[in-house]
């Protein structure tokens, strides 16, 4: 008997939820991006894994894309995640990791077999690009009217007005999702995010190599108990004799 209730509490204490976005430019399929939330009970809270592959390979009019991208971030509780990134861009490598503390955040970036180290105190980032992928962040896009984040892919942090876009619906497959938008717009241009009730990033619109990069998820989002798609199609009634 005690042997069950200890294997259902680990069943329920960790999941995994593996979610892809189809990426198109200028309406052209060019790659995916695959995400997979391993979620773990700890001693602050929910502790939680992202771990999350970029795969761009296409042409964007003259130009002929090739990026990868592989992130790994880890997520104590209420923080802030700290993460891990390497990205081959054309064939350029770059390493970045960003590791939060209650004091400052300490940003490690290596390119050309170089490695620089910045110390940044905490107040001076509010999240990081990872943290949007997160359904359970709690320092959510929503939260801000200004935001200052940090890019897992250059290590560069960029400081934006939030504007909220209002609720709308995306189209899956045969299902609807209701979403929630948010723009950021920075030095590096303006993008969109989409989340749906439950916090999932459904869809959303980056500018990337100088490309705007769109990216809508492969199928729904996991829902939660009182949030569910609908069917894009009513309902099919069929009628009986008596």
């Amino acid at each position: 008997m005690w042997i069950w209730i200890l294997t259902q509490s680990v069943s329920l204490a960790g999941s995994d939820s593996t979610l892809t976005w189809n990426l198109t430019a200028n309406g052209a399929r060019v790659g995916t991006r695959t995400l997979t939330i391993r979620t773990l009970e700890g001693d602050a809270g929910t502790n939680r894994i992202l771990e999350s592959y970029t795969d761009l390979n296409g042409r964007v009019g003259p130009l002929q894309v090739r990026y990868r991208q592989r992130m790994t971030a880890h997520v104590n509780g209420r923080e802030p995640a700290s993460f891990h990134s390497v990205v081959d861009a054309n064939g350029a490598l770059n390493e970045v990791q960003g590791r939060w503390t209650p004091g400052a955040w300490v940003i490690t970036q290596t390119s050309n077999g170089r490695s620089r180290t910045t110390e940044m105190p905490a107040g001076r980032i509010d999240l990081s690009t990872a943290d949007l992928f997160d359904p359970f962040s709690q320092v959510a896009l929503s939260r801000f009217d200004e935001a200052r984040i940090l890019a897992t892919e250059s290590g560069d942090v960029l400081r934006g007005p939030v504007e909220k876009l209002g609720v709308s619906e995306v189209v899956i497959g045969p299902m609807q999702v209701q979403v929630s938008g948010y723009a950021w717009s920075s030095p590096s241009g303006r993008s969109e995010f989409y989340f749906s009730t439950d916090g999932f990033l459904v869809k959303y619109q980056v500018q990337l190599l100088g490309v705007s990069l769109d990216a809508v998820l492969a199928s729904p989002p996991p829902g939660g108990v009182d949030d569910f798609p609908v069917a894009a199609r009513g309902p099919i009634i069929e009628a009986i004799d008596l």
